[in-house]
């Protein structure tokens, strides 16, 4: 089965995890997907040995399914995550254009309709308010003030083009913000915690043969070391060596 295949015959069981009960890796993602991996081959090969314990000998083959689920629903999460980054980081670089462009139609509009009233309090209705969302709507009624109202314009030298420019610039910010926006709610939320819920499951059936395998083997310094995360070996490694270098120092 493909990645997306084992996730998909595993929505079941992830929906069913308790929310008290979901892990959040804490570890790379990878790295455990590849120890599940490589402990299922090892878990094959001692399957005799760890069935003689009360260890349920369907989670050995599970192990690969599981982990590639786990894969998919990682790169589900990844793919949510990229949107939000390149979304955010397109907005950093349209939104200081789009401020200036409100302010410059703002300069202009004032100067050229100062002395019509309703036009006046109109741009300062639309003057009024702050934020992004606020600069969406600015740029889309100063769009419209200027199509409706060309000739003062006109008459000052003024590019019209800029008032098109404005309601481009509006809608292409309106779908910016709502692209960041949404992968900082929904969409974020939902493709992380199906992400953490299939690492939960992976790691219950990697937590399970371990456990088996570290009994078994327990006389076995050589095979029960195949039952342990090399991720968190190295870091205990690491770690002692740190403290060692720190007291010889």
């Amino acid at each position: 089965m493909t990645n997306k295949e084992c996730y998909d015959s595993l929505l079941e069981k992830y929906v069913a995890i308790h929310k008290d009960a979901i892990k959040s890796p804490n570890l790379p993602i990878q790295t455990a997907i590849s120890e599940a991996l490589k402990l299922q081959e090892n878990a094959l090969q001692d399957k005799d040995q760890l069935i003689t314990t009360d260890l349920d000998a369907t989670l050995i083959d599970d192990l690969a399914p599981r982990a590639y689920a786990c894969k998919h629903a990682q790169i589900m999460w990844e793919k949510v995550f990229k949107a939000k980054s390149d979304a955010e980081d397109l907005w950093r670089e349209k939104a200081p254009k789009a401020y200036d462009l409100r302010d410059t139609l703002l300069h202009y509009c004032r100067y050229v309709y100062r002395n019509d009233k309703d036009l006046k309090d109109r741009i300062d209705r639309i003057a009024d308010g702050s934020g992004h969302d606020d600069l969406v709507m600015d740029l889309a009624n100063l769009a419209n003030l200027g199509k409706e109202n060309p000739e003062p314009l006109t008459a000052n030298s003024i590019d019209l083009t800029l008032f098109d420019q404005a309601e481009t610039m509006s809608n292409e910010c309106g779908d910016l913000l709502a692209k960041v926006h949404g992968a900082r709610t929904a969409s974020d939320a939902d493709a992380k915690e199906m992400r953490d819920r299939a690492y939960t499951y992976l790691k219950q059936a990697v937590d399970a043969v371990r456990a088996a395998g570290r009994f078994v083997f327990w006389r076995n310094e050589k095979r029960i070391d195949l039952y342990g995360s090399e991720y968190f070996r190295e870091l205990r490694e690491n770690s002692r060596k740190e403290k060692e270098e720190e007291l010889e120092a």
